[in-house]
């Protein structure tokens, strides 16, 4: 397993996780695990949020930028 953490401009972190390699890549998913809203709203044991899945890890990196999220 492969763990990549984005953070976008206002303190939301999200992971890339490839589960898994095989012949296409891997499939791979993006989870939040820390927003800077949970703090405010004191809802930071809230755990772990699949936000999307890829078949693809570059698929997912194309996403995160889309989605406004740069490498940590």
């Amino acid at each position: 397993m492969n763990v990549e953490v984005w953070r976008d401009d206002h303190g939301v972190t999200w992971e890339l996780v490839q589960l898994g390699l095989d012949e296409i890549g891997g499939a791979c998913v993006i989870r939040e695990c820390f927003s800077s809203l949970d703090r405010a709203d004191g809802d930071m044991r809230e755990g772990s949020e699949v936000i999307a899945r890829f078949g693809d890890p570059e698929d997912a990196r194309a996403f995160l930028y889309a989605e406004g999220f740069e490498p940590v």
